[in-house]
């Protein structure tokens, strides 16, 4: 049967300056004892990646890898670190803008070679200033290469295109094509100005929902085409400050950890929705 795994960034623990008071084993024991089944980090740095492989299998939770590579040579050294290990899953954040379809083709098939050598699924996440900044282009990039799995995170277009609300249908099924070749997921809601709104608000409630209904989709349509068994993750990733609106006093509006946990519950039902249908 297949599950569903929801993680929680540890870069969304840190607080306004940037940091977490908490040491590396105690943020995982928080984790772990809020009922998450990972954690996502940055997994290329190898002595940093041993003490985290260590610090997560002792609380029983799985690793999503970030990896931020340029050429295909990054994500092999980056590998070479993560096979040691192991990992749920490896994400890429491509820090490379190409101008041309060509370049990002030849760049992506090269590391489409690698992820064959592994074990663990290779997902290229949506994310601005990133190769797949612009959702056109990535769209471009699903008709030229359809075979290519991405981690979904719809907050970067949101903004980025400054969507309207309500949506237009156009807006609606280009966001669909994305989730329909997504194997995985990131979690902030966004709307058309800001990157990051606070869960909790009201006047952020028809964006909340939109967000929960393009995710029931993307649910749905992963499982309707993985293969069984298998399990999709779900990253509550609400980042510190510049990501977080912020007061005078640079300091965060709302709770952030207190909105991942209800984020974390809602996906949860919405899993159980995607998983009663027929």
């Amino acid at each position: 049967m297949s599950e569903f795994l929801i993680f929680q960034s540890l870069w969304a623990m840190q607080d306004h300056r940037g940091q977490c008071e908490l040491p590396l084993q105690a943020q995982l024991e928080k984790i772990a004892a809020a009922g998450y089944d990972g954690i996502t980090d940055h997994f290329w740095n190898a002595r940093y990646a041993a003490s985290l492989h260590t610090a997560a299998k002792a609380c029983g939770l799985q690793i999503e890898g970030q990896v931020f590579p340029r050429s295909v040579d990054d994500l092999a050294a980056a590998l070479d670190v993560a096979c040691r290990h192991g990992c749920h899953h490896l994400t890429l954040q491509a820090d490379i803008r190409p101008r041309t379809l060509a370049q990002a083709i030849k760049l992506i098939e090269g590391w489409q070679r690698l992820a064959e050598q592994v074990d663990f699924p290779i997902l290229l996440e949506t994310h601005r200033y990133r190769l797949t900044s612009d959702l056109l282009f990535t769209l471009d990039l699903l008709e030229e290469i359809p075979d290519l799995k991405l981690l979904a995170d719809l907050s970067h277009y949101v903004v980025g295109r400054e969507l309207p609300e309500p949506g237009a249908a156009e807006d609606d099924e280009q966001i669909r094509t994305l989730l329909r070749h997504s194997w995985g997921f990131h979690g902030r809601v966004s709307n058309g100005e800001q990157v990051q709104v606070p869960l909790s608000f009201p006047q952020h409630r028809p964006w909340l929902e939109r967000f929960l209904g393009w995710w029931r989709y993307g649910i749905e349509d992963w499982l309707a085409r993985a293969e069984r068994p298998d399990s999709l993750s779900f990253t509550c990733e609400l980042g510190p400050p510049p990501y977080a609106i912020t007061g005078s006093e640079g300091r965060d509006i709302s709770d952030r950890w207190a909105e991942a946990l209800l984020l974390k519950d809602l996906m949860r039902e919405v899993w159980g929705e995607c998983q009663a249908r027929p």
